[in-house]
């Protein structure tokens, strides 16, 4: 709930570029208000900090679908939140889409502790176009 009480403010924040919120027990409905933070026009955040908020897949989805049309994230940590193969999946394809638009991508997106399968994690290291984000603790 405290995610979602945040929302309006950060959402017209232009001058936020860079937001911790680790921790904050954010789950699903949080990352639906980051991620229309995310997809704010207003929005000039660099880099987004949410690991341990326990936002599964359907929160990796909303924050997908932020992501969809963001051009100013250039790191997103979501380490710890059980995103699953179906998060990773999801914003894998968004990943994809916006290089398929030539639209600017991710450059650093951190999904350790998350359970990935090897496949849904060696697809997603290549959408981000990061070869090392598939070595390590990514696949436990």
């Amino acid at each position: 709930k405290d995610l979602v009480d945040l929302e309006p403010a950060l959402s017209s924040a232009s001058n936020l570029k860079i937001l911790h919120l680790e921790g904050n027990y954010g789950k699903c409905e949080g990352a639906a208000a980051i991620g229309k933070v995310l997809s704010a026009t207003k929005s000039n955040l660099k880099e987004l900090y949410l690991g341990d908020n326990q936002i599964g897949s359907v929160g990796a989805k909303s924050l997908a679908a932020g992501l969809r049309n963001n051009t100013t994230l250039d790191k997103l940590y979501l380490e710890g939140n059980s995103i699953g193969d179906e998060g990773a999946i999801a914003l894998r394809d968004v990943l994809l889409d916006q290089s398929s638009r030539q639209c600017k991508v991710l450059e650093h997106l951190y999904v350790d502790n998350n359970g990935l399968g090897k496949e849904a994690a060696t697809t997603l290291g290549r959408a981000v176009n990061s070869e090392t984000m598939i070595e390590g603790s990514l696949l436990e």
